[in-house]
């Protein structure tokens, strides 16, 4: 850990833990187990109460995600494929966990006080870990296509399909929707929670900002504001209460109160291709103008709203992020975080050696958590303005026997200097100290400068990579790479049923590249069980009707034993419901199919599981409490068998029912190149481009005129409406359809244009 102010603190930063305080429990830990990034991958826990423990290992229930929360921050690691979370108190690494499928990628992190939320792009694959429990709960496949987001709320979580205007609510630790979609006029931007676990995005189309709630079970809007033009490019960051709404056509800007109430700014400049960060803590909100090299600023945007500017020097700037009354504007290119008071005074910045790629901020848990998720090199600055670096890849304490013992893994950047001392008369040096062997000294520089900051000197960082020209030493650099010996992944998600003193599991194989699976681990409160790697699935029999159980299932490989995927808790007995009848499947997309069936009496839910007789793969079993459920992650030619099961209170499963084979769509269908339309008299003409393979057409009208119009069915390349009513804004969205009826995956959507303007 490294301090980094970006100007003179009010106060002196508070002193570092002691080291009796913090070595006290390494000892401890050291004796339950130890952990190499080599090794063993798992959620570890290593400086908290002795009685967590044994939760990090996936040996029992904690329940007690407040003390593991509080002013913390998880960060990506992409090289390492690792979760690493930080302490913004102390700056430190506490707690780590493994996603080895996603290594050398880029994964999102959506993460609150109980759940985890681990979004792969690349794979479509959304993994959740509640935090309550240590261990891997649901995955949902949303496909490697589309511009989606998953957010967790205070109480509420949600997926957002940007391109399909579609928001469900699900289960935070299944991942399993809870209602109906939500649809919203395509697309969609942004996408946070307020504080007020109110859900904001904006909706060019129809130049609104809409506030979305989680109410029981479905996803319903609260609130419909409008800021803009229909059609308008608009950019949206959300408040602690309401959003900030930005017009990248024009220069307004449009703050929306948590009541709904909107008030229109004039900016100084104008926004085309501003950029604003999702979410935005406390009274100022940056948006950030690329092109001008500017960035925008507004102060207390739910009363006075004070608007201002100023210029950052510099191009390559990122979406500017506000904190603690300063302006953070990464410039990933130079591996640093300029700092800015909101009159353009330039203090101290951030560097971040060795960082490459994005730089990724975000304001949390009252601190700032700065990331390079490319590089294992991250900051946390507290409300003074201290920054502190932090080494993503070092070793939680606890590897060695006694204090300060463990030596870094090969490969790991060794521990970096302490913290200096401030000079006197002047603010400590805002960079890192050299690179050992380097022989270079660092000179503090000042905090508010007059002058346009010099190029920082950031010393290169030290060898990591074993190629042995580290430290200014000599080396040919031809060492190979060391062979990659890693546990496996958890094998999420883990599905039960429960029967007369009996409960079934089952799970997909893990994730398991550097040797095959050799064992999996099944625990649960007062037994354990362990099966060959093959097996998939298990019976455990012998339990209590009426008790509970929670299920633990880890896989173990011959370098370690993975971290634990989790279910729900069961509850055995012997009244089960009845089987589903008229089940039904019916490929409703490239990729998808719905199921539905004949609801059974005293069931609470239905688990759907997918079985392929063509060798395609099978997507995780889907839980519902309606009588239908939407299966994703199907492939296109694929044959198809739906099974569905009636479970009772407590997870009490009866007889299976299942569905006809059908097959998947060889082709998915595209979009439409373009869409427009002309008003003419009493007519609307839509027209759009041909897609190839597509059968006909769907047109869905949008805008005010929207509500004197209707779905339409074409089979050509354009469709006449002859409107009737007061409406007079409209957009059309236009799907194409297969000889079967089956939509494509998105549609194209016209812009907006209406006689009346925006006031």
């Amino acid at each position: 850990m490294v301090d980094q102010p970006t100007g003179p603190a009010a106060n002196p930063p508070s002193p570092a833990p002691s080291p009796s305080g913090r070595f006290d429990l390494r000892g401890g830990i050291a004796a339950l187990g130890r952990r190499t990034r080599s090794g063993a991958a798992g959620l570890t826990i290593v400086v908290l109460a002795a009685a967590l423990i044994s939760t990090a290992f996936g040996l029992g229930a904690m329940g007690r995600a407040d003390e593991m929360s509080d002013g913390a921050a998880w960060l990506w690691n992409s090289p390492a494929g690792e979760l690493a979370r930080v302490n913004g108190n102390n700056a430190e690494v506490d707690l780590v966990t493994s996603l080895p499928d996603s290594k050398g990628g880029a994964v999102e992190v959506s993460q609150n006080d109980e759940y985890l939320l681990l979004h792969d792009p690349s794979t479509g694959k959304v993994t959740s870990v509640d935090l309550r429990e240590m261990g891997f709960s649901g995955v949902l496949d949303l496909g490697r296509s589309g511009d989606f987001g998953v957010v967790l709320g205070k109480e509420s979580a949600v997926v957002i399909d940007r391109l399909g205007g579609e928001i469900k609510a699900v289960d935070p630790a299944t991942l399993q929707p809870t209602g109906a979609s939500l649809e919203i006029p395509a697309p969609l931007v942004g996408g946070a929670f307020d504080d007020s676990d109110t859900l904001w995005l904006g909706v060019p189309t129809q130049g609104t900002a809409v506030g979305v709630r989680v109410e029981g079970k479905d996803a319903a809007i609260a609130e419909t504001v409008s800021v803009a033009d229909p059609g308008a490019d608009l950019a949206l960051t959300v408040l602690d209460e309401g959003a900030l709404a930005v017009d990248r056509g024009g220069d307004r800007i449009v703050p929306v109160n948590g009541e709904g109430e909107a008030r229109v700014l004039d900016a100084p400049v104008k926004l085309k291709d501003a950029e604003v960060p999702p979410r935005t803590r406390g009274d100022l909100a940056a948006i950030t103008v690329p092109g001008k090299g500017r960035v925008v600023t507004v102060s207390d945007a739910a009363g006075a709203a004070e608007v201002a500017s100023f210029a950052t020097g510099g191009e390559g700037a990122g979406a500017a992020v506000a904190y603690e009354g300063r302006v953070y504007v990464p410039f990933a290119a130079d591996g640093r975080v300029r700092v800015f008071q909101p009159d353009g005074t330039e203090l101290n910045p951030i560097s971040l050696p060795g960082a490459k790629g994005p730089i990724e901020l975000e304001a949390r848990e009252g601190h700032l958590f700065i990331n390079s998720p490319d590089t294992g090199v991250a900051a946390v600055v507290d409300p003074s303005g201290q920054a502190n670096l932090v080494d993503k890849t070092d070793p939680p304490p606890g590897d060695g026997e006694g204090p300060g013992a463990g030596a870094p893994a090969s490969g790991t950047p060794e521990p970096s200097a302490p913290p200096q001392t401030q000079p006197p008369g002047g603010a400590p040096s805002t960079q890192a100290p050299p690179a050992p062997g380097t022989g270079e000294s660092q000179t503090p520089r000042p905090g508010p400068q007059d002058e346009e900051p010099q190029e920082p000197s950031n010393p290169p960082p030290a060898d990591n990579d074993g190629d042995g020209e580290g430290g200014g030493g000599e080396g040919d650099g031809e060492t190979e790479e060391p062979e990659s010996t890693d546990a496996p992944g958890a094998p999420t998600p883990v599905s039960a049923t429960a029967g007369d003193g009996s409960v079934t599991l089952s799970w997909p194989a893990a994730y398991s590249p550097d040797a095959p699976v050799e064992t999996y681990e099944i625990t649960w409160e007062g037994g354990s069980r362990t099966v060959d790697g093959s097996e998939l699935s298990a019976e455990i029999t012998d339990l209590r009707n009426g008790t509970a159980y929670r299920f633990r299932v880890r896989a173990a490989n011959r370098y370690g034993t993975g971290p634990a995927a989790q279910t729900q808790e069961v509850t055995p007995g012997p009244e089960a419901p009845g089987a589903p009848a008229n089940v039904t499947a019916e490929a409703t997309g490239g990729d998808t199919a719905t199921v539905s069936w004949d609801a059974v009496e005293g069931a609470v839910d239905y688990q759907v599981t997918a079985s392929s007789s063509s060798g395609s793969a099978v997507p995780a079993p889907r839980t519902t409490g309606s009588a239908s459920a939407e299966i994703t992650g199907l492939e296109p030619g694929g044959s198809y068998t739906f099974t569905v099961v009636a479970r009772g209170e407590g997870g009490v499963s009866g007889e299976p029912s299942s569905s006809q084979e059908i097959t998947m769509p060889e082709e998915e269908l595209g979009a439409p190149a373009s869409v427009t339309w002309q008003a003419s008299g009493d007519t609307v003409t839509v027209s759009w481009d041909a897609v190839e393979g597509a059968a006909e057409y769907r047109v869905t009208p949008g805008g005010d005129g929207a509500a004197a119009l209707q779905e339409a069915t074409a089979t050509g390349t354009s469709h006449t409406y002859q409107p009737r009513g007061a409406g007079r804004c409209y957009s059309f969205t236009v799907t194409a359809l297969g000889a079967d009826g089956t939509a494509a995956e998105s549609g194209t959507t016209s812009q907006a244009s209406c006689v009346r303007e925006f006031n």
